[in-house]
């Protein structure tokens, strides 16, 4: 199989998986999460075990901590010294 067959097949998956309601978990109306993955050599995997979820609560909340920790880390170095200083220059 080509990289290109590859490609078209995953595609193909996917085009399937967004036009059948039954493949997507529902939530709040607003986030649909696919119940399967593609993997790199392009065969799909079912994510229905509790070890598959688990690692990807555990890469999403992974990903939230390192941008929760670059966000803070920005206005910590950015604006808190200029909050302290209007505080400061205000209790005067």
């Amino acid at each position: 199989m080509t990289n290109n067959d590859s490609i078209k097949d995953t595609l193909d998956v996917i085009r399937r998986a967004l036009e059948d309601e039954n493949d997507f978990t529902q939530k709040n109306n607003n986030i649909l999460i696919l119940n399967k993955k593609i993997n790199n050599d392009g065969t799909v995997k079912l994510l229905n075990k509790s070890d598959d979820l688990n690692e990807i609560h555990r890469v999403i909340d992974e990903k939230l901590t390192d941008l929760l920790e670059k966000k803070m880390n920005k206005i910590l170095e950015k604006e808190l010294p200029i909050i302290l200083d209007n505080y400061f220059k205000n209790k005067k």
